[in-house]
Formats: C-alpha cells, sequence, structure tokens
C-alpha cells in the first residue's frame, strides 16, 4: 500500500487552454518515468469523455465511469472494476460520465476516492475541468501536493485564470503549491512567456517555468488517433518540454490524504464559495468551525507551529501599519482584518509556508488575526455558545467550562509578553489601569461578560484572567425548567413573589447561577414599573422599558473618583424608585439595602454569597456591620427580618448542573433568632453511574405566609397549594388551602398530598 502519493491537479479558468490533452499526456509520462501506474481522473462533469477518447478508451467508458462510483461506499476493489487500463497497462482512467449518465457527485466522494488513490499509486493526476472555484474543485485543491492552472497567450485566458487565482485566495487556499503552465507559448508574438509570467508575479510570487510548445500537427494527430505523444510524436522540442514538466512534478513531495483535513463529516464550507458572486464566510462563522480542532497542522510539530505564528505575527506587525487602523469602529475593524488577512496570504507565499488543508490554513490566519485585532486565543472560546467560563493560569493554561464541568483547552498564549498585552486590550478601553502598583482589575467585555484580572506579583505563575460569559439571548424561566434547575410550580410561585412586591435575596456559591437567576426573576417584575439596577460590572439585561442601569467606579490612576455600590444605592433612593435591584451586597451597602426595603421600596431583588439560606442570614448580619454602624444585634436582625421576605438558594451539583435548592420565606422572630421555613426543597438522592445526580424537588405542606401579599395584590395562588376559593372582595379566584374542608373529606385531603409528592429530576 501506497502512503503518499504525487496528486496534481490541473485547472483551466477557460476552455481551450489543452488541459485536457496536458492531463493525459502527464499521466503517461509519470507512469513511464515512474515505472509504476499513474491514475488519471477525468472530473469534467459538463461533457466528459475526452480523456477517454485519447487513450482510445471512448468505448469502454460508456460503462465504466466515475458515477458508478457514487451508488456505493467507495473502496479498493469497487475502484479496480470501474478503472479502464490503457493497453500498455501503465495508465489507469476513471473517465467522467458521459453526458447521458450525467450523476450528481458530491465533495465528500471526491474525497474519499483520493483516499482510495492514495494507498494505491504513486502518482495521481486530476483533470479539474471545473472554470470556477467550486465545492468539487476546494477538495482538489486541498488534497494536492502540486495544482497547474494552464492558460494560453491569450488575454481572456490570462484575466479568467487571474480571476480564479485571486477567488481561490479570497477563499483562503495557499498559492504555495500552485505552478503556472503556459502552454502554445509560441502561439502569439504579441504575449511573450516573459510577459505572461510578469503578469502573474505578484499573485504567485515566482517566475515561469513551465511551457509548452505549440505543434498543431503532431497534437491534432495525436488526439484524433488516441495516442498520447510520448508513444509516436517525432517532435523533439514538444516532447522534451513535456519531459520537463514530468521531470519537474516528479520533484513535487507526495502528499497523504489522510492527514489532510477534511471529511464527510467535518468539512469547510465550500457551498458558499460554489456560486459565482458568493460571499467569502464570515470570520466568525469560520472560526467557529475551527473550534474543534485539536491538532495544529498535519505534520508539524506543536513547536514548529508556534514558531510559525509568531514569526508570522511579528512579520504582520512590521509591514501593517496597525496603529494607523481605526479598529474602535466595527466596519473597519471587518476591513482592517479583510486587509490582513490579505496581506498574511502574501507573506506565506513569498516566504514558502505550504499547508495543504485549506481548514488547517484558515485556522492559523484565524489565530494571528485574533493576535493582531482581538484577544489572542481567547476569541475563538469566547465565540463557543457551548463555553461559559474561560480561566487563564498563565500563558499555557487556558481552562474553560463546558457544561457545568471545567477542561483544560487546547489553547494557549505564545508567550507571557502576548498574555500582558491582551490584558491590556481588556483593560485599556474601559479607563482602567492594570500594573505593579495596582495588580488586580473588574471589568467588562463588550459583549457584557465580567472579567477579573489578576497579574504578578500577586499571581505567582503568571497573570490570571477569569472570563464569566453571558448568553447573547437572555435564558427563559421555562429554559430553567427544561434544563431541571426548578418545576413549574416552583416558578408560577416565584412570579407571583416577584409581581406581589417580596423583596428577595438569592444566594449561592461562586459559579451557582445568581445572576442568571436574577435576570429571570427581574423578568417577572410588570411592565411599567421604573426599575433602577446597581452593579459593581452591568451583566443584568433587562427587557422592560423604564430601566436605569447604573455601574460602580473604581478610582482612578489618582486613586480619586471612586463611587461605590453603596453610593449607588443611598442615590437610587432619590431617583424615585418602584424596583431596586442590586446585582450583589459585598459590604456595607446591605445596611442601604435594608433601610430601602423598609421605607416603601418593596419588591427589591438582591443576591449574596452563601452556601445555605441560614448562612446567608448571618452573612448579611456581617455586611450589615461592616457599614460601620454600632447596631445590636438584635437591631440588625430585626430589620433583616422585616426586609427579607424570601431567599431563593441556588447551587451547582457535582455533575455540573445548577439547581434551585430552597426556596425559604423568613416568617419573623422567635427570642433573638430569625426564623425561616421552606417552601420547596431539592433533596439528593443518589448519584448515578455516569455522575449525574438523582433527586427530586419537594413542596412544603405548609402554607406560606405570604400568601396573604398575593391576596391583597391580587396574584393567584399556585394551584399546587390546594384548591380555588374565591376570595371577598376581589373578583379574582385565589388558591387557598380551605382546612375545614381537608379535615372534613379524607379523599380530598388524600389528593392532595398526591399533588405535593417530590417531582423527580
Amino acid at each position: 500500500m501506497v502512503q503518499a502519493s504525487r496528486i496534481i491537479s490541473l485547472v483551466n479558468a477557460k476552455g481551450g487552454t489543452g488541459a485536457s490533452f496536458l492531463a493525459t499526456n502527464l499521466a503517461v509520462g509519470l507512469a513511464l518515468a515512474s515505472k509504476t501506474p499513474t491514475l488519471l481522473i477525468d472530473l469534467d462533469l459538463n461533457a466528459g469523455g475526452s480523456l477517454a477518447s485519447q487513450l482510445s478508451l471512448e468505448r469502454k467508458a460508456e460503462t465504466h465511469h466515475l458515477g458508478l462510483l457514487t451508488q456505493s461506499k467507495i473502496d479498493v476493489t469497487r475502484l479496480e472494476e470501474i478503472l479502464l487500463h490503457h493497453e500498455k497497462e501503465d495508465v489507469h482512467l476513471l473517465p467522467a460520465p458521459p453526458v447521458t449518465h450525467m450523476t450528481a457527485i458530491r465533495p465528500e466522494q471526491i474525497f474519499e476516492l483520493l483516499l482510495v488513490g492514495n494507498a494505491l499509486y504513486r502518482n495521481i493526476v486530476i483533470d479539474v475541468a471545473q472554470p470556477r472555484l467550486n465545492e468539487m474543485m476546494g477538495v482538489c485543491l486541498d488534497c494536492s501536493s502540486l495544482v497547474l492552472p494552464v492558460v494560453i497567450p491569450d488575454i481572456v485566458s490570462l484575466q479568467a485564470t487571474s480571476h480564479l487565482l485571486s477567488d481561490i485566495r479570497r477563499n483562503d487556499f495557499g498559492l504555495t503549491k500552485f505552478e503556472l503552465l503556459l502552454n502554445m507559448s509560441n502561439l502569439s508574438r504579441d504575449l511573450m512567456p516573459e510577459d505572461i509570467g510578469g503578469y502573474f508575479q505578484e499573485q504567485l510570487k515566482r517566475p515561469l517555468k513551465l511551457t509548452l510548445p505549440y505543434e498543431p500537427a503532431e497534437i491534432i494527430k495525436s488526439v484524433n488517433r488516441g495516442i498520447p505523444l510520448f508513444y509516436k510524436s517525432k517532435q523533439e522540442d514538444l516532447l522534451n518540454a513535456l519531459a520537463d514538466i514530468v521531470r519537474h512534478i516528479l520533484k513535487t513531495k507526495p502528499i497523504d490524504v489522510t492527514e489532510v483535513n477534511i471529511s464527510h463529516l467535518e468539512r469547510p464550507s465550500y457551498h458558499a464559495i460554489s456560486q459565482p458572486g458568493a460571499s467569502t464566510p464570515a470570520a466568525g462563522t469560520q472560526s467557529k468551525a475551527l473550534m474543534n480542532i485539536t491538532q495544529a497542522v498535519a505534520g508539524w510539530s506543536p513547536e514548529k507551529y508556534r514558531q510559525v505564528r509568531q514569526d508570522l505575527h511579528a512579520r504582520l506587525l512590521q509591514e501593517a501599519k496597525l496603529h494607523e487602523m481605526d479598529l474602535e469602529n466595527p466596519e473597519k475593524k471587518e476591513q482592517a482584518r479583510a486587509a490582513l488577512r490579505q496581506k498574511i496570504n502574501e507573506i506565506m507565499l513569498t516566504d514558502k509556508i505550504e499547508i495543504s488543508s485549506r481548514k488547517e490554513r484558515v485556522m492559523l490566519i484565524e489565530e494571528i488575526l485574533n493576535e493582531a485585532l482581538g484577544l489572542g486565543p481567547l476569541e475563538p472560546l469566547l465565540k463557543d455558545e457551548t463555553v461559559t467560563e474561560v480561566m487563564v493560569n498563565g500563558p499555557e493554561k487556558i481552562f474553560v467550562e463546558r457544561n457545568g464541568k471545567i477542561e483544560l483547552s487546547h489553547r494557549q498564549f505564545l508567550n507571557a509578553q502576548q498574555l500582558r498585552v491582551v490584558i491590556d486590550r481588556i483593560v485599556s478601553p474601559l479607563g482602567r489601569r492594570i500594573d505593579e502598583s495596582s495588580p488586580m482589575v473588574d471589568a467588562r467585555l463588550p459583549d457584557g461578560s465580567r472579567v477579573n484580572i489578576i497579574i504578578p506579583p500577586l499571581a505567582i505563575d503568571g497573570a490570571t484572567i477569569t472570563i464569566r460569559k453571558f448568553p447573547n439571548e437572555r435564558l427563559q424561566v421555562q429554559k430553567l425548567i427544561n434544563y431541571g434547575s426548578l418545576t413549574p410550580d416552583m416558578s408560577a410561585f416565584l412570579k407571583g413573589a416577584v409581581e406581589a412586591r417580596l423583596n428577595i435575596l438569592i444566594c449561592g456559591g461562586t459559579g451557582s447561577g445568581k445572576t442568571t437567576l436574577l435576570n429571570v426573576m427581574s423578568s417577572f417584575i410588570p411592565p411599567g414599573a421604573r426599575i433602577v439596577t446597581i452593579e459593581d460590572a452591568a451583566e443584568l439585561k433587562l427587557d422592560q422599558q423604564h430601566v436605569i442601569r447604573l455601574e460602580a467606579k473604581p478610582a482612578n490612576m489618582e486613586g480619586r473618583g471612586q463611587v461605590t455600590i453603596r453610593d449607588l444605592v443611598k442615590n437610587s433612593l432619590r431617583m424615585r424608585p418602584d424596583r431596586i435591584v442590586v446585582g450583589e451586597v459585598r459590604g456595607g451597602e446591605a445596611l442601604d439595602m435594608l433601610q430601602a426595603m423598609n421605607t416603601g421600596h418593596d419588591g427589591s431583588l438582591t443576591t449574596c454569597h452563601a452556601n445555605a439560606p441560614r448562612e446567608a442570614l448571618s452573612r448579611l448580619e456581617t455586611m450589615v456591620l461592616m457599614a460601620g454602624m454600632d447596631l445590636p444585634i438584635r437591631a440588625i436582625r430585626e430589620q433583616i427580618s422585616s426586609a427579607i421576605d424570601l431567599i431563593v438558594h441556588q447551587s451547582r451539583m457535582r455533575d455540573g448542573t445548577r439547581k434551585i435548592t430552597h426556596v425559604a420565606e423568613v416568617t419573623g422572630m422567635e427570642g433573638d433568632m430569625i426564623t425561616l421555613q421552606d417552601v420547596f426543597k431539592y433533596e439528593q438522592m443518589t448519584v448515578d453511574a455516569n455522575g449525574h445526580v438523582i433527586g427530586r424537588f419537594v413542596q412544603a405542606d405548609i402554607r406560606p405566609h405570604v400568601f396573604e401579599r398575593f391576596i391583597s395584590y391580587g396574584i393567584p395562588i399556585p394551584e399546587s397549594f390546594g384548591p380555588q376559593i374565591n376570595v371577598p372582595g376581589n373578583a379574582s379566584t385565589q388558591t387557598l388551602p380551605a382546612e375545614e374542608d381537608l379535615l372534613g373529606d379524607l379523599d380530598e385531603l388524600g389528593e392532595l398530598k398526591d399533588k405535593k409528592k417530590g417531582f423527580f429530576w
């Protein structure tokens, strides 16, 4: 079995260049020179049969052709059954389907064919015969070790070929494997070979070496008789020129198609270039398609890949004037990106950096562009919708969170300097600074993602970046129900609690989903309410129209101008808010928040870090003491018990799922203790063989005290809490447990208890 082959693709942008004639004769020449069979593939699907005619095999081509391969899986046995052998048995032809047997051939089938041919033949010649860049040509270009665009000394042929090469380069195919072949070089006195070589010098960055003279008598005789030139021609100049081209091809490095990064399961999006006038895939789409690549470039070591990437980046910075580009304007940034992409292609062509696969080439170019214009290796991770958090532990380790699980990504920074450049790009537009005198910073990316950065000397092993991503579309409560974070009954209860203007505290650990839940619960606030949101870094996204968003401000470089959360909470009380939503309370602002809740600003929402509802109360006490007020503990607890109505606790389970584990109401005080009563809770039962947590949501049998507020605001009580009754003075139907009915009717009581059994997830 052959492991690598010389795969030669002949392309012609205009008919009449003699590409098919050349393909046939080059295949014969390679077979004679290497003394091994050569595979010749005819991809002229519009008028197939010319290659078969030139080998006197046209009759057999009616029953043996490429179209038959598409009817079943392509393997060695099937291929050998269909191939036509020349009488000398040194050229094996796979003809195109006859016009009467037109067959749709998919690009992945061409790839499978080349995989099989790669294992059987040392030399493969393909007559691509596609005038425009399309899916089929794209596969051939990816899998070729040498591409020969065939031109003749005709201005129309030259222009068409130039346009094709430009289209190929725009779609990120490397031109390093392209070698111009001038056929009929002596046909015109107006366009000499040196003129044609100069015409393509800018695109191909190499002189014209491959030329073939025009000998019409010999060529016509060869075509009409179906006998290749190498067997019968006596024209020495023509044969010598053909032999020179064959010798040049034999110097080409073979290619192993199995290492080409393309398959029928995951391949580049050639459909975007298959039609005239189609646009190149957007950079974001390409990046998204490349995120699952775990190997840089086939045949390259990681060290070589890093070195090439670093050298190209340095060359790009030298030759491109980034400081003159307007990178703040999104439209101008995209224009700059396109210009830099072209510059990288030119550098790779000049330096002869050969990458066989378009996909791998796109990956390398995208990474260099991300380093030059974006956040380097973080760019594709931030565009990956499956990644919810990115954690950089120095330049060589980038961890990501997917589906609640943390894993090490394959991406790295080139060095500590590149990591520091990315940090500056994050911080500078926000007017923040980070250096040895101020080595920590909280920031926000343009898409709203929250960023925390800490650098040496505090971070011993290198700068650390933590990015908490937020979805482009805000999660709705139904999605949380689908994820198993809560039940429909819990959702109905929390929605009613927000509409009834209960003060709600959401607590949980880091990464448990507090902010997401706060966003969801904020969506329950009725339209028309004047809402003031207060955050350290603006993360909340509310759909209501009447929203005022406030964000804390750190001190400037002189240490002045700081505006704290506490300052904003105090100021918000003068803004006539109907609802106050505080992203998170961490310190003395807790006292101001409690006072606001106790002085007519019902329906406020906030979050804090805590491992359980009871611990959240203890944390609130501590944070009130941080305000600097010398208050007795009992007074603080009375403030808390009268201000907070509900505590919702959310946890991230060991399998990465996030669940609301407690919904507890604050019922008042007994002595010096604040009393809590569970309304819902999650009971973990076991863990299955796959590590998934198995448990159930349980609803308490006790009627919550907060239902009095539901009734006063005319909010329907969820049906799971009891039968419907009509409340005097209120036209709406309310859900209240009728105690006398429950005691008097055991059947009804049993039915009610069935409703309150746990919901399994």
